[in-house]
């Protein structure tokens, strides 16, 4: 039986971006936990310093500053646990995404099977793969050797093999890893991790060991039909940051603050989601967006089992680059509903890669960001939805399935000047369909949250239930095809303050608001037209739901799905500013 009284009062928790570290103080007020003080300061994990811990102390500092308790003491520590004297915490939590991606091969059998695998252990974690080998390669030996000796990896990730399967096939797999090692220096052999078949493990450390470092970890594919990333993915973090606090100060002693558990931001951030898939609605996923500086994270989770994708490629600021790789300027320009060119866009990408804390000054240089930020969020999701399960990914290659609710995290997000901007951005760059909550992380306290909930679950969901997550409200995206002006929906809300009816209709290409403001819920009756589906499981079904309201309220989005733009750049801007003044306006 849990006790009334927690073991961990007070909660500092810890989050270390390639930017900005965010300190955040959680203390139990009137027997439940609440935010108490959040702050944040430069990160410094990138030169001149390469040491994280300064960063660390500095948001740590301000939080000292707002609440008036000391954190660390004469000696610069952290003072853990708490004294009489108003001082120190019961428990810090620590989540980094911040330091030098690590370079990796991977290594497998085949392609639909182990090396599928190891290639989605990789995108979830912050990994730069710069190169695969595997049995059906049709590449020389001396050719993946090359490969292997040319790239300089810091880690080879190599799996293969259903669990008590043959010996055969890693084995000569094994050799061309041993031949390589054997022509690198010492000071150059990448270590190897390996998560195949668990009774090779013998077999992988007596032929590697005597030349690198080996570790073992779960099988990603113990089955031919069954695959488990989860174990190996934490095992894995382990060893991403020893390889990294060799190149950069800190993460040990931060560590050791948090009694010996270091999370990947990511992971953190995903654990929040797959919370959240279990207490609301089971026949529909969660979707988490973070929009950072040097990745993009989606997270989603379907039945409790979570999904995660790193896309070290593309950000908002570092690796903002990615963008000119993967995408094309004119997916970027159709978003934009001023007098841009290519050119502009263009230097703006170069200008934030330079300077990837920099924050757009003006209105012309905030359209630019927003329609960046829908691309980068827009290609994540592509490349994320590969890895979703059966039925979950291939309902529509432009389209989500349903989804309850979206939570969207990252300054460009969060920090928008207007919630109706993100709502536009989200609602442009997902295109969810049906009925869905968007959520939004003001407080960047995702993966805060999500790293609590190991040790003190009950914070979690207590700061969940005091609001620190905000809503933006309801949207409701109905699918089907149609032309602009044809009626898609009838709507009736009733809202249950008792204030006054709203109800209409709402043509093809429209993005209606109506005002349903935090906290207050209604019901809301829909009548689609023949052709047209709310989420109900068949065209023209009418439904009468219970929904919530937000920052931007109840949204109808009638634009289609997927949302097609038209050629002519003219009109492009025309559609784009219609869409913003319907999203901040009420009907």
């Amino acid at each position: 039986m849990m006790s009334s009284l927690p073991s961990a009062e007070i909660i500092l928790a810890i989050d270390v971006g390639s930017v900005n570290t965010r300190a955040s103080l959680f203390d139990v007020i009137d027997g439940r936990y609440r935010l108490v003080a959040t702050s944040e300061a430069q990160s410094t994990a990138g030169p001149p310093l390469m040491d994280l811990s300064e960063g660390v102390r500095l948001a740590m500092d301000h939080v000292q500053a707002i609440t008036g308790r000391r954190l660390i003491d004469e000696s610069d520590n952290l003072i853990l646990p708490t004294t009489g004297f108003g001082a120190g915490v019961d428990l810090l939590v620590a989540s980094v995404s911040a330091g030098p991606r690590v370079k990796t091969i991977l290594a497998g059998l085949m392609p639909g099977v182990s090396m599928t695998s190891v290639r989605r252990l990789a995108d979830s974690t912050y990994i730069d793969v710069v190169g695969e080998i595997s049995l059906a390669d049709n590449r020389k030996i001396e050719e993946q050797v090359d490969l292997i000796i040319s790239q300089q990896p810091d880690l080879i990730l190599a799996a293969g093999g259903t669990d008590n399967g043959a010996h055969n096939p890693i084995s000569q797999l094994l050799e061309i890893l041993k031949l390589a090692l054997g022509l690198m220096s010492e000071g150059q052999r990448p270590q190897v991790v390996f998560a195949g078949n668990r009774s090779l493990g013998a077999l992988v450390t007596d032929q590697l060991a005597e030349r690198t470092q080996v570790s073992l970890m779960p099988n990603v594919r113990p089955s031919i039909e069954i695959e488990d990333l989860a174990p190996a993915r934490l095992q894995l973090a382990e060893t991403l940051f020893a390889i990294r606090s060799k190149r950069i100060s800190g993460f040990q002693e931060l560590k050791q603050w948090t009694g010996g558990v270091l999370l990947p931001s990511a992971e953190a951030f995903g654990r929040l989601v797959r919370y959240l898939s279990k207490i609301y609605d089971p026949d529909k996923g969660v979707l988490g967006v973070d929009l950072g500086s040097s990745q993009t994270t989606i997270a989603a989770a379907f039945e409790g089992e979570l999904n995660l994708t790193v896309n070290t490629e593309l950000g908002i600021g570092s690796s903002i680059l990615g963008l000119l790789e993967e995408g094309n300027l004119q997916d970027i320009l159709r978003w934009i509903p001023i007098d841009v060119g290519e050119s502009e866009v263009r230097d703006y990408i170069y200008t934030k890669a330079v300077h990837p804390s920099s924050l757009p000054t003006t209105p012309h240089d905030l359209q630019i960001e927003m329609a960046i930020a829908r691309q980068i969020i827009r290609l994540a999701l592509k490349k994320a939805r590969k890895s979703w399960p059966k039925g979950k990914n291939s309902r529509s290659r432009l389209t989500l399935p349903p989804i309850e609710p979206i939570l969207a995290a990252g300054a460009t997000l969060a920090r928008a000047p207007k919630p109706g901007q993100t709502v536009l951005m989200l609602l442009d760059a997902l295109q969810p369909t049906g009925v869905t909550t968007l959520v939004l992380d003001p407080y960047s306290l995702g993966s805060a949250l999500g790293s609590t909930a190991g040790p003190v679950p009950m914070a979690t969901v207590q700061l969940l239930e005091a609001g620190v997550l905000v809503s933006l409200g309801t949207a409701v995206s109905p699918v089907g095809k149609g032309r602009a002006g044809r009626k898609v929906l009838s709507y009736r809300l009733d809202r249950e303050d008792g204030s006054a009816l709203l109800s209409g209709d709402v043509l093809y290409g429209e993005l209606v608001r109506l005002p349903l403001g935090p906290g207050q819920t209604g019901r809301l009756t829909l009548e689609p037209e023949r052709g047209f589906d709310v989420g109900y499981g068949s065209l023209g079904r009418s439904a009468t739901l219970r929904v919530s309201g937000g920052l931007v309220g109840l949204i109808i989005d009638a634009r289609g799905r997927p949302i097609v733009l038209p050629r002519e750049r003219e009109l492009q801007k025309e559609i784009n500013q219609r869409w913003q003044w319907e999203i901040e306006s009420e009907k």
